[in-house]
């Protein structure tokens, strides 16, 4: 009697399908998962590395739900969206499935405005935001000329809708553009803080960090779309100490479950703000530099997490030997897309390169499309100093 592929495996339910969740597709797979994706994108490029795709429109929680009891799911990943980790959280509830947090939970980490708002009450350093469910009442708080502000909607990632401001004319403009683009009607207004952005992800157990990775992030054309990173991050041990009791502080207080909770934050004058949290892999495959840096497979924890293992195993971060980084390819304009050129000094400090698109692409949003992935190593500071600044020259996007 011959059997359907998957028919005696595990079975995971991957809710998105862009390229940056095929690492995770594959660690599911190294862990002996069926893994089937989903969406209503049928020609995501992560629907060609898993098992399965089944075609549905993640927002339908109700229908996703559904789908996970015909498909008799054993584990759901929430892959690198912030959408689908609210999707996650909720089919967790429904389905009775471990390694995701409350829905209420996912929403507190997930949505910039609930977040804010919890930041407040636990007393986390944060700049202290606004929050307004309609574009009356943004529009009329009073704005002081001398003080930039950060304007963005509550439900978006990737600097989509946001805005700096300096004066009442901007912030009107400013508050219709985050109102647009918010399909939860909610936007977050904060103080601007002129400083070098970072990442700190880190592992929890038992609501205390067991592990940890930071990052250097920086941006291109779009400054609020981080293209290039690098572990660690400039100040990483005094930033651990301060970052570290403010991520168990909101892990206790929420309750949250075993597994990643990265953030962004900004350091300032030796001050560190957080910017924002999220349960999900963040993008870029900012995983593998980190997991050179680290020494620890994050995607494998993550999955293993994710599907409500026992994590109490996962090894201590390593002292980096290296600094590792990746970075994605972007345009400076519009155009068709002709590959990508390697500075021939910079060409033995690589790892690797996937490219994501082929010569003719036509290249209409070059504020968000990314082209392919460089991943390399410095061997010292001096290194990294010497070229970071000049990563969009050194690989060069080739755009006619």
């Amino acid at each position: 009697m011959r059997f359907a592929k998957g028919a005696f495996m595990k079975k995971m339910l991957m809710l998105s399908a862009s390229i940056f969740e095929i690492p995770l597709i594959r660690a599911a797979q190294a862990q002996g998962y069926y893994v089937i994706t989903t969406g209503n994108n049928a020609n995501a490029p992560g629907h060609k590395t898993s098992d399965e795709y089944a075609a549905f429109d993640y927002s339908d929680y109700e229908g996703m739900v559904k789908l996970a009891k015909k498909l008799k799911i054993d584990a759901i990943s929430q892959g690198c969206s912030d959408n689908c980790a609210l999707v996650a959280s909720y089919m967790g509830e429904m389905l009775g499935l471990k390694g995701h947090d409350t829905y209420e939970n996912a929403q507190i980490i997930h949505r910039k405005d609930k977040f804010k708002q919890f930041a407040i009450e636990a007393g986390i350093k944060s700049p202290v935001a606004h929050y307004y469910a309609g574009v009356d009442e943004a529009l009329a708080e009073e704005m002081k000329e001398d003080i930039p502000l950060i304007v963005k909607p509550s439900d978006q990632a990737g600097g989509k809708g946001v805005s700096t401001v300096y004066g009442s004319d901007a912030y009107q403009k400013a508050v219709l553009k985050a109102f647009k683009m918010s399909r939860d009607g909610r936007i977050v207004v904060e103080p601007f803080i002129e400083g070098t952005l970072h990442s700190l992800s880190t592992f929890i157990i038992d609501q205390r960090v067991a592990a940890y990775t930071t990052l250097n992030d920086y941006s291109y054309a779009n400054r609020y779309l981080t293209n290039t990173g690098v572990s660690p991050a400039d100040n990483w041990e005094r930033a651990i100490k301060v970052l570290i009791p403010e991520t168990e502080k909101v892990a206790q207080k929420l309750g949250l479950v075993d597994g990643l909770l990265h953030m962004q934050y900004i350091e300032r004058q030796g001050e560190f703000w957080i910017i924002e949290m999220m349960r999900r892999m963040p993008g870029n495959n900012c995983t593998t530099a980190a997991s050179r840096a680290s020494g620890i497979d994050w995607r494998d924890w993550i999955i293993r997490a994710e599907a409500g293992e026992d994590c109490r195993g996962i090894p201590s971060s390593k002292t980096p030997d290296k600094i590792y980084g990746y970075h994605a390819i972007m345009s400076n304009r519009n155009g068709i897309y002709q590959g990508y050129d390697v500075s021939d000094d910079f060409k033995k400090r690589i790892i690797d390169i996937t490219e994501y698109e082929t010569s003719g692409t036509v290249v209409d949003d070059y504020m968000y499309q990314k082209f392919g992935l460089v991943q390399f190593y410095f061997n010292n500071n001096e290194e990294k100093e010497k070229y970071i600044k000049k990563m969009n020259a050194l690989i060069r996007c080739v755009v006619d």
